[in-house]
């Protein structure tokens, strides 16, 4: 979020004017009737009018569209309390994060108490017994939905009444949203929180003891190495990166509801300099580099090296790497000899456009599956092959009923990612090997991406953000369906045993289970990054939205219903 030195559009405003403009029940939009608005999302309340209208992050955004239309600066919402300026496009309790005049910041404190003191007073006229925060509950278990559609299962869990220790919201250090964001994910991952809340059995503070070894030229090169240790500790402090995430995580579940990150993020600015600067920041930059810092980190004691198998090509070592890590196969053909290239690379997400396939057909397989034969793989690193054997899916035609749909999907993404793609003229010819011996300098060729060996937590990244013409990026709004479950084996080479047969090995089901969305919020300009996230609870699952310090029990469907940048699905 960009910068706001402070906000003074609330000064106009007189509470007992603003109080006799409060005419809603709470309940419906004022444009239901009109728009048969869901009665389900976030209402925010116009402070100037008493207008009460949907979220931005409804299907209809009437409070935003009032604004536009109104110009009037104010909103304040019926669930959380946050209260809106849209002409700084924040919220106020950011703002006061941000501002550096005691005095400026005083008022604004002020005024936010008295507005959530009088908005809750006016619910309440017939639960006088009831407290802000109880109050906040109620309204969550109302806006549970009466029925889901298919593609989301009907929820039976009942808010909770206590916060649990694992959920917390996070200071803003001064347009850190994106970090907060990502970090709230980050803090739901299980597969990663098993190892670093174990600090008896992963201490990193042994990183002192181990961080000179230069023994050590597997895979990477010890002069690479020398460079890296160099960069995974911060200037300012004694601490690794490591262990510093570790007492984030360790100290975050003694805290009574807001962990101040501080030490983490500088350490990530030591890491990283594009984040020392207090500009607006891309929050899949900052999930990239802190993952690799880990990573590095996490090699450099040899504490994290939970995975000493050999393999040809980059090996998945670590904890990081063998959580989040999984490879990329660029199959290359030549459309003029045949001439068939495969390279694995490793990577940490899957970065994929937001459209829909196009629908390109391999001619040269008539069959769905086939074996990718030894011959094909002579001169092929090929990492945690051993002895298997490998299957691929030739063609992955878009779903029909995924055609037929309005909407976009993260289903149509994946397709569009992973489809065939002619190399052309219009479209970067392909140098190949066979053709070049005969003189050839570029031929037509057909290029696919698939996965493989899948990662414990696969992580999409949703290209909101693209580059047009003279260098410019914008921003793409297109709403995309988030399904709650995905499944990854269409998409992937899959590894079988030599005495099975191709049916047995296509038969493998790779099921994803959403448990983490950031969301970006408003342009390119000035925006707000927020976060979805799923925390398991008595056995039970319960979905929290996390705006920097406020957080909120959501339901499903309202963890679901947003403009999607990242998403976190875990393997069940």
């Amino acid at each position: 979020m960009q910068k706001q030195g402070s906000c003074s559009h609330f000064s106009k405003y007189k509470l007992e004017s603003i109080g006799n403009l409060i005419k809603t029940n709470f309940t419906f939009c004022d444009n239901a009737k009109k728009l048969q608005c869901e009665s389900d999302v976030e209402k925010w309340l116009c402070i100037e009018c008493g207008f009460f209208g949907c979220s931005r992050n409804s299907n209809n955004q009437c409070s935003l569209k009032h604004n536009q239309q109104t110009n009037h600066p104010l909103s304040i919402s019926n669930n959380s309390f946050a209260i809106w300026c849209y002409v700084c496009d924040n919220d106020l309790e950011t703002i006061i994060e941000e501002t550096d005049n005691k005095g400026q910041k005083e008022k604004i404190i002020k005024f936010l108490d008295s507005m959530k003191n009088l908005l809750f007073k006016k619910i309440k006229q017939n639960k006088p017994t009831q407290t802000i925060q109880q109050f906040q509950q109620v309204q969550q278990q109302q806006q549970q939905p009466e029925t889901l559609n298919q593609d989301i299962k009907q929820q039976t869990t009942q808010p909770l009444n206590y916060t649990p220790k694992q959920v917390f919201g996070l200071r803003n250090l001064g347009n850190t949203c994106f970090f907060n964001s990502v970090m709230q994910c980050l803090n739901a991952t299980e597969s990663l929180n098993q190892f670093y809340l174990d600090h008896k059995k992963f201490n990193f503070s042994s990183y002192n003891n181990n961080v000179d070894n230069e023994d050590d030229d597997d895979w990477t090169t010890v002069e690479t190495n020398k460079q890296i240790k160099q960069q995974v500790r911060p200037k300012s402090s004694k601490l690794s990166i490591n262990q510093i995430y570790q007492n984030f995580l360790l100290n975050s579940r003694k805290s009574k509801g807001l962990v101040d990150p501080a030490d983490l993020f500088k350490s990530i600015q030591a890491v990283q300099g594009r984040f020392r600067s207090m500009a607006q920041q891309d929050a899949s930059e900052l999930l990239r580099c802190l993952l690799d810092a880990l990573s590095t980190g996490e090699e450099n004691t040899h504490i994290g090296r939970i995975n000493k198998t050999k393999t040809n090509g980059k090996p998945k070592r670590t904890i990081v790497e063998n959580i989040f890590g999984s490879y990329l196969c660029n199959y290359l053909e030549c459309l003029d000899c045949g001439f068939v290239s495969r390279t694995f690379d490793f990577c940490l997400d899957y970065t994929v456009q937001i459209r829909k396939p196009k629908g390109l057909i391999n001619q040269r397989f008539q069959e769905e599956y086939s074996e990718i034969t030894s011959e094909e793989l002579q001169d092929v690193i090929v990492p945690y092959l051993h002895n298997s054997i490998l299957v691929q899916k030739n063609n992955n035609p878009p779903k029909i009923q995924q055609q037929k749909q309005c909407n976009l999907s993260v289903i149509d993404c994946l397709d569009a990612f992973t489809e065939y793609e002619e190399l052309n003229q219009k479209n970067n010819y392909f140098k190949c090997e066979q053709c070049a011996k005969q003189g050839k300098k570029s031929v037509r060729a057909l290029r696919k991406f698939f996965l493989y060996d899948l990662p414990q937590v696969a992580t999409i990244i949703l290209k909101r953000f693209q580059q047009k013409s003279a260098g410019r990026f914008e921003k793409v709004t297109e709403q995309v369906e988030i399904p709650e479950t995905i499944y990854l084996e269409d998409y992937t080479i899959l590894k079988g045993e030599p005495s099975q047969t191709i049916e047995e090995i296509q038969a493998q089901k790779f099921k994803y289970q959403l448990y983490g969305v950031v969301v970006h919020q408003g342009t390119m300009t000035g925006g707000h990054y927020v976060s979805y996230v799923k925390h398991k609870e008595n056995n039970q699952d319960h979905w929290f939205y996390f705006s920097d310090s406020n957080f909120k029990e959501v339901s499903l469907k309202q963890a679901l219903s947003n403009q999607a940048y990242i998403l976190f699905y875990e393997r069940v």
